[in-house]
């Protein structure tokens, strides 16, 4: 009976064959877990570039948006400053031909233009950075385009700033000396008036 006990035990060279067997299924099994966690890497990286193509795209729209917004408001600040500036010279021209003395009127007005003229440098400028802004959103750093942005934020309150500051200017001292023009002229005329009037 001896024979049939040793048919079932199974040989060294057997238990190598079913190892290796094995061995190289549970290899399998790890290179295909590997490559399903090279898969998942590459989706969850796709999928990571396409979040961030979306997110700077919708920054470019919403930049866009602003550039055009502002490109739009600076068209209307220098359309009144530029119909300011013609009635402004005209009426100096009528004031002067009337015979008034226009030196610090027109000392101020070169004032008032300078303001107006920086005003409108540097509302290009900021349009040029925003849109400058627009560009870096996708091609640049995201460092790069927050110090962009943040150059960008700081404009409109100094726009607002020299507005006002031009809207002062105007309302103080240009109004001023055009009264005090207005009161010489006012006075002239009276005392024109009364000396060609007939002495009694």
């Amino acid at each position: 009976g001896n024979q049939s006990g040793a048919t079932s035990e199974p040989t060294s060279a057997e238990i190598k064959t079913k190892n290796q067997g094995e061995l190289s299924q549970i290899k399998k099994q790890v290179e295909v877990k590997k490559e399903e966690a090279a898969k998942k890497r590459l989706e969850f990286q796709d999928k990571k570039e396409k979040m961030a193509e979306e997110k700077c795209k919708n920054i470019e729209k919403k930049v866009a948006t602003r550039a055009n917004r502002y490109e739009n408001n600076a068209q209307m600040t220098n359309k009144v400053y530029g119909n300011m500036k013609t009635r402004l010279d005209r009426l100096t021209s009528q004031l002067k031909s009337a015979g008034a003395d226009t030196t610090q009127l027109e000392k101020d007005l070169v004032t008032l233009y300078a303001k107006i003229e920086k005003l409108k440098t540097d509302q290009a400028a900021y349009i040029a950075t925003i849109k400058e802004s627009q560009v870096s959103a996708c091609g640049k750093t995201e460092g790069e385009f927050k110090t962009k942005i943040t150059e960008a934020r700081k404009v409109p309150e100094l726009v607002k700033t020299a507005r006002a500051d031009i809207k002062n200017f105007f309302q103080t001292t240009i109004k001023a000396d055009l009264q005090a023009i207005r009161a010489t002229l006012t006075e002239e005329e009276s005392a024109e008036v009364k000396s060609s009037m007939p002495k009694p």
